[in-house]
């Protein structure tokens, strides 16, 4: 009787008594977690090592590879360059980044309609900062990627070799490095492959 009273006064109480022989025991597991990586929303760090690599900053205006458009800082181009234009290096460092997170990388993330990683997102915004957004997103390689033909897609890099109708050795490298880090080298090993191309 005592231990009946026990018993109750437990189960009263909240708290549950140990379970009799007959009584089966529920094991409860904890819910199991899925780790999700977060679709890259920016261009990242080695990216940008091979975009600075290639565009090379100029704080003073200069005529691109075609003689035709005024440039400054890292490539930046538009209507607020001019002849004679000097700019400071944080003046370069912040067109580079609005220029990023205004245009080209939303360009980017609006063209390509699958799932992509980091190193494939740089390599396609470097792309994009050097022919257009435009031209980007008509191209061959977005229409491959978003087919998920991820090889063929970086196989088109090498096709964006021409400025001015001429096949320039510079953006030859740059494409081959571009190529490089979209199948997932660092940056440097990108810059790497792409210099050695003569």
């Amino acid at each position: 009787m005592i231990d009946f009273l026990k018993r109750l006064l437990m189960l009263l109480s909240g708290l549950s008594a140990a379970p009799a022989k007959s009584e089966p025991v529920l094991e409860v597991r904890p819910e199991p977690t899925l780790e999700i990586t977060p679709e890259p929303v920016t261009m990242g760090d080695e990216g940008q090592k091979v975009l600075k690599y290639f565009e090379q900053c100029r704080l003073k205006a200069y005529w691109d590879a075609t003689g035709k458009v005024w440039t400054i800082g890292w490539g930046h181009t538009g209507p607020d360059v001019y002849e004679g234009l000097v700019i400071t290096q944080a003046r370069a460092d912040q067109l580079l980044r609005d220029r990023l997170a205004r245009e080209f990388v939303p360009g980017v993330l609006g063209a390509v309609t699958c799932s992509m990683a980091q190193h494939e997102l740089d390599a396609m915004v470097d792309l994009a900062y050097n022919i257009g957004v435009v031209a980007f997103a008509g191209s061959t390689l977005v229409r491959k990627f978003n087919a998920g033909d991820a090889a063929g897609a970086a196989d088109e890099f090498p096709r964006w070799n021409k400025s001015g109708g001429q096949v320039l050795l510079g953006l030859r490298r740059r494409r081959a490095a571009n190529r490089a880090l979209f199948l997932g080298a660092s940056g440097d090993a990108a810059i790497k492959i792409g210099v050695a191309v003569t």
